[in-house]
């Protein structure tokens, strides 16, 4: 599967500025319009970033968070070359994780 998961990471007085955006529906419950069965919720619900295996950030998110999150991070300290790794966890137990560089 491809990750649903892109990153832009660069460093920036003195840290690095990271960008990421999740590809994910962030559904919350609902009816069918045709059938008027109940849809289930489907969104994120925790969001972690890491910078060379320490965290940087621990998110947790609901049922308020747009389509398709777009977030924007500062860590200090952070420098070009560093291993960045984005996870998130859904309410269905789904979950995407993906490293990335800062440029």
């Amino acid at each position: 599967m491809a990750t649903t998961i892109k990153c832009r990471a660069k460093e920036r007085d003195g840290g690095a500025e990271i960008r990421l955006l999740i590809t994910h529906p962030m559904k919350t419950e609902g009816r069918d319009a045709k059938t008027g069965a109940v849809v289930p919720p489907h969104f994120i619900q925790q969001v972690t970033v890491e910078v060379n295996g320490a965290p940087a950030l621990d998110a947790a998110w609901g049922q308020a968070v747009s389509t398709n999150p777009y977030l924007e991070v500062f860590v200090n300290g952070a420098k070009k070359g560093d291993t960045i790794v984005c996870s998130w966890v859904d309410n269905t137990g789904t979950t995407d994780k993906a490293d990335f560089k800062v440029a």
